[in-house]
């Protein structure tokens, strides 16, 4: 490592990314662009360690997949920080994968930093510093690295991003984890979908319905309250009709909305879609020790073949792609660690877990709709309610890593003629879930089938209905649950 080309790259660093965070964060016409609803949790803990020196949640890490908007969410952090009339010199926004272009790591970056840019001594400063790290995964040491300061220099503030929750989620160790806060960056929800688009001025102030919502999932006996309580709040009722407006705008949702890049520019971006998975597969997996370069070829072909299939099991895909079962579940699993795709577990005893194959779903159906396209087998009339349930599987699935306190698990029913999900609440109650996109198709069969199986008093319907509590089922519109 050279230390004065270091030095170099970080002064013309501390200079220019002001100039850089102006370009990230504003569209063609030089108007800001919208702020995801992460950049206010993450504002939070910034205020609360300039305001009140608070020394906990000062090490942010944010996993997500390519394309969410990390880097821009950096950046919009540090015009935030400039705001606040941080000194320029005392904000270090570094890209991790330049470093090794510099042949440098982490480590030896902020000892350069400490040493001949602030010059003074980290441990002892009283003055706080900001450490802005994108794509943290590519220092191999990364997580050691930070442990490291964040237990030396305590008026340190670290916001560590990565494009693949891959080596995030790996090499995570114990002390770390108990020192971090994680913040996910998910694909878009309806609502920033909407804020994107300019269709809506302003982020509604979903929080209260978010709260009945999650309270409905883990609480079966607020369902039979749900609809009184949502009709007597004008405010919770005012929202309801300000998202209903946007019904039209729901299907192009599902087809574009899942990341910023794709809810602009609709069809024009679905090569730049195409090439973003392609990355996961050639750098983020590739980057696993011991991967064969046979591996990222079979694993293009299962991500097309999840697009496209209905029946998604390990020995399915083995079969259909002549790929060797060690192989395909190997897979699975690295496209899992790096958010590609989720899985949800059948409901039973681990006995009939092991015997049942899980149920794989893209993170956004976005990702689905674009490959089916350009593949030419999407078919309106029979792939847009997949769309549909593909996305409540996705927010399901997001509420139970995001809200875990709530210990809401997510699970499918195993047996023939059973509802799409089945909620497990915090006191082991079942509640099934049934998702159907279109107004002939209601679904109570599906979920009265669990209901009785499972012993549940109450079952839900998520569909194009109108808000409606009738035997033991609640109907829910499907605009509601797009807001989560």
């Amino acid at each position: 490592m050279n230390v004065d080309i270091l030095k170099t790259y970080l002064e013309k660093r501390i200079l220019y990314t002001e100039k850089l965070a102006l370009k990230y964060t504003t569209d063609s016409s030089g108007k800001p662009l919208p702020k995801r609803h992460i950049f206010s949790r993450i504002k939070s803990y910034i205020d609360n360690f300039l305001e009140k020196n608070e020394k906990i949640n000062r090490l942010i890490i944010i996993p997500g997949l390519r394309g969410t908007g990390k880097t821009t969410l950096l950046y919009q952090m540090y015009l935030y920080l400039i705001k606040k009339n941080i000194f320029r010199e005392r904000i270090l926004f570094i890209s991790i994968d330049k470093l090794k272009s510099l042949n440098s790591d982490l480590m030896s970056c902020i000892e350069v930093y400490e040493s001949k840019i602030l010059s003074e001594d980290l441990v002892t400063s009283e003055k706080p510093v900001f450490l802005l790290l994108d794509e943290v995964n590519h220092d191999p040491n990364w997580a050691l690295t930070l442990k490291i300061i964040y237990d030396e220099y305590p008026n340190v503030f670290i916001i560590a991003t990565g494009s693949s929750a891959l080596e995030l989620e790996k090499e995570t160790s114990a002390d770390l984890a108990r020192r971090a806060k994680k913040e996910y960056l998910f694909p878009l929800n309806f609502i920033e979908y909407l804020k994107i688009l300019k269709k809506s001025d302003k982020y509604y102030k979903t929080k209260i319905l978010k709260k009945k919502i999650l309270k409905l999932l883990n609480d079966d006996t607020f369902i039979p309250e749900f609809p009184k309580e949502f009709f007597n709040s004008i405010e919770i009722a005012e929202l309801y009709k300000k998202i209903k407006l946007y019904s039209f705008e729901i299907e192009d949702f599902l087809k574009f909305g899942g990341f910023p890049f794709t809810a602009l520019y609709k069809k024009d971006s679905e090569q730049l879609l195409l090439e973003t998975i392609e990355k996961i597969a050639y750098l983020d997996i590739s980057n696993i020790k011991n991967i064969r370069s046979s591996i990222i070829e079979d694993t293009i072909k299962i991500i097309n073949y999840l697009a496209g299939a209905e029946k998604t099991s390990i020995e399915n895909i083995s079969k259909g792609l002549n790929i060797n079962k060690d192989s395909v579940q190997n897979i699975l699993r690295y496209l899992e660690m790096s958010s590609l795709i989720f899985s949800i577990k059948p409901l039973g005893s681990e006995e009939k877990i092991s015997r049942k194959q899980r149920k794989y779903y893209f993170i956004t159906p976005t990702i689905r709709f674009m490959i089916k396209d350009d593949l030419g087998t999407f078919k309106e009339s029979e792939d847009i309610g997949l769309l549909f349930e593909e996305y409540i599987a996705s927010t399901l699935y997001k509420i139970q890593i995001t809200h875990n306190m709530l210990n809401i698990k997510v699970f499918y029913d195993p047996n023939k003629n059973g509802a799409d999900f089945l909620i497990k609440t915090n006191n082991n109650k079942i509640i099934p879930v049934e998702v159907k996109f279109g107004k002939s198709q209601k679904g109570e069969k599906q979920v009265k089938n669990s209901m009785k199986r499972y012993k549940s008093n109450y079952g839900i319907i998520i569909g194009d209905n109108e808000l409606e509590y009738k035997d033991n089922i609640l109907y829910i519109p499907k605009e509601l649950f797009l807001i989560l």
